[in-house]
């Protein structure tokens, strides 16, 4: 326990704050519903977790764009949000191109399109039609078909984020400014 509260007390703010990320996240996906509910046992926040590490991903792109793109950049946020997904899961994108997925409901393609779009959007705005999200722990892919729907595999998706994180470290590790300004990034609000 000692042990810890040091680690802790010697955390820089990019540590801290990645370790609250993954805490967070860990904390979403292990929930489960509670004794006397009908699904007692069961996960329950599938779409939370979701959610939780879109939004990670997306001020973590921020981090990587040094704070950019600049205000009244177009689609400035997805640019963010694809940025970290580029930089630090693109066994996503490379997963999401090798099976084809369809064009999202605005027509675009590609599986930052489909993750930003129609699921962390989707979410935040009202739950996406016909669409599905699901665990499958045993496969090691982000996509599945469920009763013939596409479905985001939570499970991958959790597994994903992490090796992320580890990726983000180690671009860190490479380029200084981005943990000796990380703060400044993640929260910039022009």
């Amino acid at each position: 326990m000692k042990k810890t509260a040091m680690t802790k007390a010697k955390e820089d703010a990019m540590e801290r704050t990645l370790r609250w990320m993954t805490e967070n996240l860990n904390g979403a996906y292990t929930a489960q519903h509670p004794e006397g509910h009908p699904n007692a046992g069961g996960h329950c926040t599938n779409s939370g977790t979701c959610i939780i590490a879109c939004c990670y991903i997306n001020g973590l792109g921020k981090v990587l764009l040094k704070g950019g793109p600049p205000k009244g950049s177009s689609r400035r946020d997805f640019r963010r949000f694809q940025a970290f997904l580029r930089s630090c899961m693109n066994d996503f994108l490379s997963e999401s191109d090798a099976i084809g997925l369809p064009p999202t409901p605005k027509g675009r393609s590609g599986g930052d399109e489909w993750l930003y779009e129609v699921f962390r959007c989707g979410f935040v705005h009202g739950y996406p039609a016909n669409v599905a999200w699901g665990r499958n722990a045993k496969l090691n892919k982000y996509w599945f078909k469920n009763k013939g729907r596409l479905t985001l595999n939570i499970d991958e998706l959790f597994r994903g984020f992490q090796r992320g994180i580890e990726e983000f470290r180690r671009l860190a590790a490479t380029d200084t400014e981005l943990r000796s300004r990380f703060m400044k990034y993640i929260v910039v609000t022009d």
